[in-house]
């Protein structure tokens, strides 16, 4: 189970994509782009959901991110 499953799954396909394509370059760009746009838009996405369902917190302490550097 994974907080942000649709999160996890574009940031494999994006780092996969280049991997495949045996580009480093664009991989370290790509690591790097993700992780502070996501790293940022899921701390606000679970401070709005904190607001609008108590019971998140919870939830927070179930599962996982699973994204590195990230929660």
């Amino acid at each position: 189970m994974l907080r942000h499953p649709a999160y996890f799954g574009f940031s494999c396909f994006s780092i996969g994509t280049q991997l495949l394509l045996a580009n480093p370059i664009c991989l370290v760009g790509y690591v790097f782009a993700m992780r502070a746009f996501f790293k940022e838009r899921i701390r606000v996405e679970e401070e709005a959901l904190m607001r609008m369902y108590p019971e998140y917190k919870d939830y927070r302490k179930r599962v996982p991110v699973c994204m590195p550097f990230i929660g």
